[in-house]
């Protein structure tokens, strides 16, 4: 008896046809291949895509994420060349419905996640899908045999070479192994070139819908210019890689960037977790910078870079830190001034974020985002209300004070609070530094000319290294204030009698130490 092998779904192009402008021999579906029209499957099956390498290789497949399509392995075979981890072949993109409510859009597939174990490929695409409908999530559940399960494609039918939209129609399962379907279209259906990578779903009763597998192989029984009456078709099973494919997605960190050993090497920390940076914009993703990153795991080949798990990065911001009172802008929107900017944060905790509020805020300026014409837009990644101190020397065990309502330098020698003049907001900048705000005026402390003067309370904001000191917590239980401009430490000079200067190279005694003292 003579077997006949099934035929790859992935189509290669062998002569020229008139019906398909790209010369494909086979953009084509799975549908109900009747001898009249086709039925094309509903516009809520929007997930379902064209998958396409170069010109003249197209399958179908499904959108599992934003950023990811799942497919055939075999429709990233090139000549001889298999599909392997890594950077996707030149020319690959994936195309959706064009009845959607967002227009077809056609976006570059730059990586490829493939599985060693089957026919199954995880495709990265270079920018999120959006605007499409419905949706097919990684099913948990095993299929059986006897199953009706439902497969969708744009492969050829029974009378379209390049159908526009995709078909479909049901199968049922024959046989289920450890990572494939054997499977049969029920009625008049058939599985055509250009199928393959097409999802096979499981529909419920409530009208939701989850991946299985994806279509593999078919003997294309009815499909336009086979001879072949055999429809008895392959697939590749899907279900219970949830958690691969949820390993896969994109993501975000925020840490300070490190150099590791290899040239050009660059690694986050976040926990446990050291992740090798690869891309991004170098001006931003660079050491010594904190940075808030997004996307996705990449292994590649072994390199000079050999720390953590690499990362390639699609959006990197440098993270800064704001800090001030939260207004209300004349819009209504909730509005802080730092650094001489309007900035409106989102993202924040509103019941941290709110009209008042003194706040430190980390994140990154956001263009564009704000619904409010007054400030930039300010994604917040982390929230810290400031913290209303006082600080008293050691030396004198006197009160720091910003005398004459802040006009003349700080100066250890109230006995008590006796008011604002004796309060400042302590403002977290990350790393133990903080700034200092005198409640007195609402000026931010600086170590003026560089530290080689008094500190005195006269700045609007925190314009550089003047206004901000490193917070070291002694042993005995005081802190010490380091000046971040110069290095050197505050001191509370001939014993208090003279205002605090940032001159000190070490902390040599109670001159350089204080109690601070939350109110």
């Amino acid at each position: 008896m003579t077997v006949k092998k099934r035929r790859l779904l992935g189509a290669r192009a062998t002569a020229m046809l008139a019906a398909s402008v790209l010369g494909l021999a086979g953009l084509a579906a799975a549908d109900q291949a009747l001898a009249g029209a086709v039925p094309t499957a509903d516009a809520a099956y929007g997930y379902v895509v064209k998958v396409a390498v170069g010109g003249d290789r197209a399958c179908t497949g499904v959108l599992v994420d934003p950023n990811l399509v799942a497919t055939s392995k075999e429709c990233f075979t090139v000549g001889s060349a298999v599909a392997v981890t890594g950077p996707a072949p030149a020319g690959s993109r994936v195309t959706t419905r064009s009845d959607q409510p967002t227009a077809a859009q056609t976006v570059v597939v730059d990586y490829l996640h493939v599985r060693d174990d089957r026919n199954l490929v995880v495709a990265h695409l270079a920018k999120s899908v959006t605007g499409v409908r419905g949706s097919a999530p990684v099913s948990a559940a095993a299929p059986v045999a006897g199953e009706t399960l439902r497969v969708l494609g744009f492969g050829r039918t029974s009378t379209e070479w390049v159908p526009a939209l995709p078909h479909t129609t049901q199968i049922s399962v024959q046989d289920v192994s450890a990572t494939g379907l054997a499977v049969m279209p029920l009625a008049d259906g058939t599985i055509c070139k250009g199928d393959a990578g097409g999802p096979v779903i499981r529909e419920k009763s409530d009208g939701t819908a989850e991946l299985v597998a994806v279509l593999s192989t078919s003997r294309q029984g009815g499909c336009l210019a086979e001879t072949s009456t055999l429809r008895d078709a392959t697939s590749t099973r899907v279900d219970g890689l949830g958690d691969w494919v949820g390993q896969l997605k994109e993501f975000e960190l925020t840490g300070r960037v490190e150099a590791a050993g290899g040239t050009g090497c660059l690694v986050v920390k976040v926990g446990s977790g050291t992740y090798q940076l690869a891309g991004g914009d170098a001006a931003v993703v660079k050491a010594g910078q904190t940075v808030h990153v997004y996307g996705y795991r990449a292994p590649s080949p072994v390199g000079s870079c050999t720390q953590g798990l690499r990362f390639q990065v699609t959006q990197a911001y440098a993270v800064e830190t704001v800090l001030g009172t939260v207004t209300q802008g004349v819009e209504g929107c909730l509005l802080l001034s730092s650094g001489g900017v309007t900035y409106r944060p989102i993202d924040g905790d509103p019941a941290v974020v709110k009209v008042g509020a003194k706040l430190s805020i980390a994140g990154y300026p956001v263009p564009g985002a704000s619904k409010c014409g007054q400030g930039t837009a300010f994604r917040a990644l982390s929230v810290t209300p400031a913290k209303s101190v006082s600080l008293r020397a050691r030396v004198n065990g006197k009160y720091v004070t910003a005398d004459n309502g802040g006009a003349n330098p700080l100066i250890a020698n109230r006995d008590t609070v006796g008011g604002s003049w004796e309060k400042f907001d302590s403002f977290e900048l990350g790393d133990g530094v903080i700034a200092l705000r005198a409640q007195v005026n609402g000026k931010y402390v600086t170590a003026d000319g560089a530290g080689d003067r008094e500190l005195i309370a006269n700045r609007d904001y925190v314009g550089g290294t003047w206004e901000k000191f490193l917070l070291v917590r002694n042993a005995d239980g005081s802190v010490s204030l380091k000046a971040v401009v110069n290095g050197k430490f505050v001191t509370a000079e001939d014993a208090g009698v003279k205002p605090l200067i940032a001159n000190r190279d070490t902390v040599g005694g109670s001159w350089e130490k204080f109690d601070l003292n939350a109110l």
